[in-house]
């Protein structure tokens, strides 16, 4: 495919199951678009060290641009086209200026959409739009790149952005300084992964049931309900107790909740059609009722924040979870990701594919992009098993 092509199918991909990355300052996932867009751009012979290099600054532009929209939302895709233009203009060498349009352009010709938690519909495959903002960033790259001109003042309009904020932190060389007061040196330190294929507002409330369930010995048969408070944009997601597809299964705190007490955690990692309308996991879902906390909504987006309280016949336990697995202030070991990766992987790849994507990825700090590159380019699609 060409490059564009094949970077709006990976990115597609890469944020349909909601296991992707994300980043709290920019309220979003960058990873979804600046990683296909690195792969895409990168041959055989490109050295590893240049597409990492590209995957970081793709990332801090990205977020940077995402934690200064004065709009803050549910609306990735309004600024992850900015990381695509960073990784496409770096590869074909565009200069200051060039890059400075092709950002420019890329702010008047990428998605400029709602908070998807406005529409009634949380479960289209339109998403939070991130694969169409990878396509206009690449191709505002390309046309920079023959002289096309953006607004060169885009990002410094006040109707949409804060400048300061996208420069937070750069004059002292760093990153802005993290809710403990810690500094780090780029945006991409501050990255947080996720346990389950869901959206990450429903993490710390199924992680705060299995804790339950786990700490005090209790089977779903035990419970009578269970309540949530968390913050407003959690409560604001769909939470259907029985969702009518995948993508509105991922936004209903209640749903994946129950998936993972009455199927186990794996049954999220991903989420399968198999997981939909499930008896016993709807009944639980039914349930369960959550509420909005306003005393909670501060610490988003810093922070994740859900009240979990479990009540039985004979009494009632609470559990709090404020950082679920994953979060950079208490980042995943390298080992942990490649066993989440080999975890997702069992049962779609062979384990030869696996292991040659592991090495790929391990190499490219002192190797080539090739490697890497052979390993994905080895699984068409009929060799992949099951619905993914």
């Amino acid at each position: 495919m060409h490059p564009t092509g094949a970077a709006f199918a990976n990115a597609a991909a890469a944020s349909c199951l909601d296991i992707d990355d994300g980043h709290r300052r920019a309220n979003g996932h960058p990873g979804a678009a600046v990683v296909p867009a690195a792969l895409a751009t990168s041959g055989p012979k490109t050295k590893g060290i240049d597409l990492l290099t590209n995957v970081v600054a793709g990332y801090e532009v990205c977020v940077r641009g995402g934690m200064s929209e004065n709009h803050r939302s549910y609306h990735t895709g309004n600024y992850t086209g900015l990381g695509a233009a960073v990784v496409a203009a770096r590869t074909a060498g565009l200069n200051a200026q060039q890059l400075m349009h092709a950002l420019a352009t890329t702010v008047y010709h990428g998605p400029r959409v709602a908070d998807l938690t406005h529409s009634q519909d949380m479960g289209s495959n339109v998403k939070e739009s991130i694969p169409w903002s990878v396509v206009a960033g690449m191709m505002a790259s390309t046309l920079a790149e023959q002289g096309f001109t953006g607004c060169r003042d885009a990002m410094d309009i006040e109707e949409r952005y804060t400048p300061s904020l996208a420069l937070e932190g750069l004059a002292k060389g760093g990153f802005p300084k993290t809710p403990n007061g810690n500094s780090v040196s780029h945006a991409i330190l501050r990255t947080y992964f996720k346990r389950y294929a869901c959206c990450r507002w429903c993490h710390s409330a199924v992680e705060g049931l299995l804790v339950i369930l786990r700490d005090q010995g209790l089977s779903v048969a035990d419970i009578q309900s269970i309540e949530v408070e968390t913050f407003l944009q959690s409560a604001n997601l769909n939470n259907l107790a029985d969702p009518p597809s995948l993508e509105s299964a991922q936004y209903s705190v209640p749903y994946c909740m129950a998936i993972a007490a009455v199927l186990g955690e794996d049954a999220l990692s991903p989420m399968s059609n198999e997981a939909l309308h499930h008896p016993q996991a709807v009944a639980l879902a039914e349930k369960i009722v959550v509420r909005h906390d306003a005393l909670l909504d501060p610490m988003f987006p810093a922070q994740n924040p859900s009240r979990i309280r479990v009540i039985t016949a004979d009494a009632s336990f609470e559990e709090f979870v404020s950082a679920p697995w994953g979060e950079p202030d208490n980042p995943p070991s390298r080992a942990e990701l490649v066993k989440k990766f080999r975890g997702l992987a069992e049962g779609r790849l062979s384990q030869e594919q696996v292991d040659a994507i592991v090495v790929g990825v391990e190499v490219l700090r002192e190797g080539t992009a090739g490697p890497l590159l052979d390993a994905l380019g080895s699984i068409a699609p009929g060799d992949q098993k099951g619905e993914d």
